[in-house]
């Protein structure tokens, strides 16, 4: 059985900051106008665009018949110089496609796109070759990413926001968190406390009966926690935190790697720290801060230099 793809999440400033580094190249090549590949190609279509000083135009394509066509009013001059921008250059045919049209039209095109891989079916002339074993994700298709959605063979038959995927935080969402500092004093009855405790009264506005745990509990107490969410009645996957790779002050790194190994889309935190470190870390998901009574979305941006934020 092959291994599930983690997600490689490509977040709005490193979008920004991909096209910034070809922008030199693009300049020297004199291109007439930029064509994106509607939608996934319009975000970076728009920025390579803007910094190149040149048209915007777009094309759509319909993958039942492999029809291309102009999805925009305005077109290139006739035998224009075009740099084709597409968000993934995939196993199927959209780019070659597409190129081919341009080529019909007669224009030249060259190829920028945010992401490939060795299986690509179009190496792209510009662009980012992810590592194996990954899968791009971008924000405008948060739930491309998750199994469900790649089941559809990338041809869904719901709105795309119902193929998420949902995880939660353990202690101070399901249950009362226990402070710290009772661990380090007497941990064996800490932890028997801990076990009597029952769910919390407000709890997320979501079914929680199957919906994926990543705690920061380390591995050796699973049996005690299955235990727990057995007896009330939380039965979905429970992730816990391996020791010897992940220390307890490594807790927020640990859950911001299972998000985007499991493909997540959404996560629900009970700790504000940690809810911002995973958000900063996992940036393309969306991270949520639950104080026990309300849930709040998070955004964190690492900024370098103080002064430039």
């Amino acid at each position: 059985m092959s291994r599930p793809l983690a997600a490689f999440p490509y977040d709005y400033s490193r979008i920004e900051a991909v096209i910034s580094g070809f922008v030199p190249i693009w300049r020297e090549e004199g291109f007439d106008a930029v064509v994106a590949i509607a939608r996934g190609g319009l975000a970076p279509g728009m920025m390579a665009s803007s910094q190149l000083s040149v048209p915007l135009h777009a094309l759509t394509y319909s993958r039942q018949d492999r029809s291309v066509s102009w999805f925009t009013a305005s077109r290139p001059a006739a035998g224009s110089k075009v740099l084709v921008v597409e968000d993934v250059a995939g196993r199927g045919t959209t780019l070659f496609d597409s190129i081919e049209f341009l080529r019909r039209e007669g224009h030249h095109p060259s190829v920028f796109a945010l992401a490939y891989d060795a299986q690509s079916r179009v190496t792209p002339d510009f662009g980012i070759e992810i590592p194996a074993g990954f899968r791009a994700w971008f924000p405008w298709e948060r739930e491309s990413i998750t199994p469900s959605f790649a089941a559809t063979s990338n041809q869904p038959t719901r709105p795309e926001y119902e193929y998420a995927s949902w995880a939660i935080d353990l202690d101070g969402v399901l249950l009362a968190d226990l402070p710290e500092h009772l661990y380090a004093e007497a941990l064996q009855e800490t932890l028997a406390q801990r076990d009597l405790l029952v769910p919390n009264e407000v709890l997320p506005g979501l079914d929680l009966s199957d919906i994926s745990i990543i705690t920061g509990r380390p591995e050796q107490d699973r049996g005690r926690t299955q235990a727990w969410l057995d007896r009330h009645g939380f039965h979905g996957p429970l992730v816990m935190r391996d020791e010897r790779r992940y220390t307890a002050a490594q807790t927020s790194i640990y859950k911001a790697d299972m998000l985007l190994a499991r493909c997540h889309t959404h996560f629900i935190e009970s700790d504000p720290i940690q809810a911002l470190d995973i958000a900063s870390r996992a940036r393309v998901a969306r991270v949520i801060w639950w104080n026990g009574s309300k849930a709040m979305l998070v955004y964190a941006n690492e900024v370098d230099v103080l002064h430039r934020a």
